[in-house]
């Protein structure tokens, strides 16, 4: 089997009775012997393979990507079922589908991955949090080591990247999970990883299995790696009748009050404050978090008060609720029903704490159940995403990420994990890190924590920061401007030439005729960055404004730019540094 233009490979054969696979890239092999197949209803299909065939091959075009897809029937066991396989330029996937109309028992998967001698970047948190709400610290290891070297045991989250020779990235991960329970990676030693789920005893799957795509990202450069679109190609397309109205699905920037609380916290008077800061920021949204269900003592009253009051600023209301008090539907639909006639527009829920098939039935439920009032979806306490939000769009972010909030949970974020993040999670999509905390920055500096707005992705863009003492900090008036045209979707992206995992994120990115380029220093030493704009268009002069670190705030200047300058700025010790360019 081969992608498009013939740059990657993948075969599958049995070999006494085992199913294996293998993935290269040319001549390199990314995985080599790696085990294929399912335990159901207890019998270990992939063991015994009587015959291999292939059904079909076939050409499929996503917006702007081409895959070969190709079907090959499994008989085994006195019964047939089948692995699709999907090959792109960027990457290849595979996924089992088991027919049935009854409850079938996945026990387990024998689906291993052998990866080549190479670096690793994983997330870390030294507690059990690690996988609940996979908001570890990326870092970096050899291949060989991912069982040995987690306090926490040799499990590991998704996704893994792995740096190869000749700067080529592959990076291992799931799509589409629906319907199963989310794929970590048990390492096993000799740089194999087999998938692991969180249920012990396996888990039901109702009628027919058709397993997420199992995903081999592919890279030559980092610029390929954040342009990699495969993830979101492999989801299926939003259900028309369901998303027959979608304008109501606004990206957009918030103000929101929880991380840097007060005694005032939740009174209605400091979220009115919330919300005239918000509206003089040009911000879409507030988001009302924990405590506005217990602090008001008329909560439904005081929630279209709130409501009513933020429409004529014409800025959105969002409330926080613990999925624990979801789960059920009916209770689930009745707060929906609540929320959303006081006015609200979106929802963020928390707290799901695993990726067990039951929570990702509640996280598919739920966005239905939200579609079907209009509603806008953020996940917080979950797994890191599949692609899911291309076929439920209202999804607008999720966490899994380790972000800013931790800053106020005595486990600060230091630079170098926010330098690796464009590169890892964030290659598999939106993330609410919610950045901008600048009066609890860590060892980061002010412009690092303004470049992260424009380097994170993410169309609901929450400001942590208190947004009323931003507009009263003399330090703040040079980036206001910035943070009221801050856009959170992007027409174009390029990873700019000096960036390296984990030491320097560059990156230039396009909103219409505008562009940004946001750079931080994950390091703890000066770094030069040079800027060639040979992205601008060549018979065009540009205006520059550019922000970088002041002794105690921000340093701007305007000046001229045309694509073929050649510009350097030294950025400090986990600095950062962002320019507007302009036509």
């Amino acid at each position: 089997m081969r992608s498009p233009s013939g740059n990657l490979s993948a075969k599958i054969y049995h070999k006494n009775g085992k199913l294996f696979y293998k993935i290269a890239a040319g001549e390199k092999v990314l995985i080599n012997n790696g085990s294929m197949g399912l335990i159901v209803d207890g019998i270990a299909y992939g063991t015994q393979v009587k015959d291999i065939s292939s059904l079909k091959k076939s050409t499929i075009q996503s917006k702007s990507k081409t895959y070969n897809s190709y079907h090959i029937l499994i008989t085994e066991a006195g019964r047939k079922y089948r692995v699709e396989f999907m090959l792109s330029n960027e990457g290849t996937a595979f996924r089992y589908i088991f027919d049935g109309k009854t409850d079938q028992l996945v026990s387990r998967e024998l689906t291993t991955f052998i990866l080549p001698a190479s670096r690793v970047w994983f997330f870390e948190r030294n507690s059990s949090w690690k996988l609940k709400s996979y908001a570890g610290l990326w870092q970096s290891t050899s291949a060989d080591s991912l069982d040995v070297v987690s306090s926490q045991g040799p499990i590991q989250g998704k996704p893994l990247l792995f740096e190869l020779p000749g700067k080529k990235y592959a990076m291992l991960t799931e799509a589409a999970l629906y319907n199963y329970s989310g794929m970590r990676f048990r390492a096993m030693g000799k740089r194999t990883l087999q998938a692991d789920f969180t249920e012990k005893d396996g888990f039901k799957v109702t009628g027919k299995i058709i397993t997420p795509w199992r995903v081999l990202l592919y890279a030559s450069g980092l610029n390929g790696l954040v342009n990699n679109t495969m993830i979101n190609d492999l989801n299926p397309e939003p259900d028309k009748a369901l998303y027959a109205d979608k304008s109501y699905i606004k990206p957009g920037r918030a103000v929101w009050s929880w991380i840097t609380r007060t005694d005032n916290y939740m009174q209605p008077e400091e979220e009115m404050k919330f919300i005239n800061a918000a509206a003089e920021l040009n911000f879409e949204y507030t988001m009302l978090d924990e405590g506005w269900e217990t602090v008001w003592p008329d909560k439904w009253k005081q929630l279209i008060a709130i409501c009513n009051f933020a429409a004529s600023k014409k800025v959105g209301v969002w409330v926080w609720k613990n999925s624990k008090a979801l789960r059920d539907p009916l209770t689930r639909d009745a707060f929906l029903d609540s929320v959303r006639n006081a006015g609200v527009v979106g929802i963020k829920t928390d707290f799901m704490d695993s990726e067990a098939k039951e929570l990702i039935d509640f996280e598919i439920g739920f966005l239905k159940a939200c579609a079907k009032r209009k509603l806008m979806v953020n996940f917080h306490g979950c797994h890191a995403p599949t692609g899911e939000s291309k076929t439920y769009p209202n999804e607008m972010t999720r966490e899994g990420i380790r972000g800013m909030e931790l800053n106020i949970m005595k486990e600060p974020i230091p630079a170098w994990h926010n330098a690796a993040l464009p590169f890892t999670r964030l290659i598999l999509g939106h993330g609410d890190y919610t950045p901008g905390l600048f009066y609890n920055k860590a060892n980061t500096s002010y412009t690092h924590q303004l470049a992260l707005f424009y380097l994170f992705n993410s169309p609901f863009q929450c400001l942590a920061e208190n947004p009323v003492k931003l507009l009263a900090d003399e330090k703040f008036k040079p980036v206001i401007p910035l943070l009221k045209t801050l856009p959170v979707t992007w027409d174009e992206t390029i990873v700019l030439p000096g960036s390296s995992v984990g030491e320097i994120a560059a990156i230039a990115k396009r909103k219409g005729e505008v562009w940004y380029v946001a750079v931080i220093n994950g390091t703890a030493k000066n770094r030069e960055f040079s800027l060639h704009p040979s992205f601008l268009k060549t018979a065009k002069k540009y205006t520059m404004v550019t922000i970088t670190d002041a002794a105690d705030g921000f340093l701007k200047e305007t000046a001229t730019l045309v694509a073929a300058d050649d510009k350097k700025i030294v950025i400090g010790p986990n600095g950062g540094l962002l320019i507007e360019i302009k036509p």
